[in-house]
């Protein structure tokens, strides 16, 4: 099998790769700096496995997730993180890993990528239990256009993306999100969109719209 390193750090990703240096059944055939796009490189590599190293930044990281997993659909993708907490994970098996692993012990990290590809481990992450509240709880306290926002940050767009969507100010967007987080009680965009599909305030998002039309 052909692995990658994808990472911020050239020490860290050779760190890694000493870790990894057991793993007989891989091949490993680089490192890709996590600073810029790795998709192209990953994509022309032609692996089998990735082996992402956490950011630690949540946004940046799925971010990577994502874009790893669209270069590389086939390909095993395993996060090695710091943040083990339930809904960080949840949040990172959505966007597309197949397997995370703390970091915290990197010595361990060359026999539990071993077991993750022989199939030996499995483990579904779940989310933190939410409060669940009925859809039209924050629905009624949200505008249509911050409905609107919502859904398009729960996609994954960016601010820039939605500004030029909505015809608006990059600006104007932060302000509505602002807004936004202090309604539902979240600290950031993955909260937020977090918050809107276990609440089912993405289903509202159209009548909410119509209502504004009326």
């Amino acid at each position: 099998m052909r692995l990658a390193i994808v990472t911020e750090h050239r020490m860290t990703a050779e760190v890694i790769r000493r870790a990894l240096r057991d793993v007989h059944a891989c091949q490993i055939v680089g490192y890709v700096d996590a600073r810029r796009s790795c998709g192209l490189p990953i994509r022309a590599a032609d692996v089998d496995v990735v082996v992402l190293d956490d950011a630690g930044d949540q946004e940046r990281t799925l971010g990577r997730v994502r874009e790893l997993r669209a270069a590389a659909p086939s390909a095993k993708l395993i996060l090695l993180t710091a943040a083990t907490d339930p809904s960080r994970l949840a949040d990172a098996a959505k966007a597309g890993i197949d397997a995370a692993i703390a970091k915290q012990r990197l010595e361990t990290v060359g026999g539990l990528v071993r077991e993750v590809l022989a199939g030996n481990v499995f483990h579904a992450f779940r989310a933190a239990p939410a409060e669940l509240r009925p859809a039209n709880w924050a629905a009624e306290r949200l505008t249509p256009r911050e409905l609107q926002i919502l859904r398009l940050v729960a996609t994954g767009a960016s601010n820039c993306r939605i500004a030029a969507e909505l015809w608006v100010t990059e600006q104007t967007v932060k302000f509505h999100l602002s807004n936004v987080y202090q309604k539902l009680g979240v600290a950031n965009r993955t909260e937020a969109s977090r918050f809107a599909h276990v609440n089912g305030l993405l289903d509202t998002w159209a009548a909410a719209l119509d209502a504004e039309a009326a």
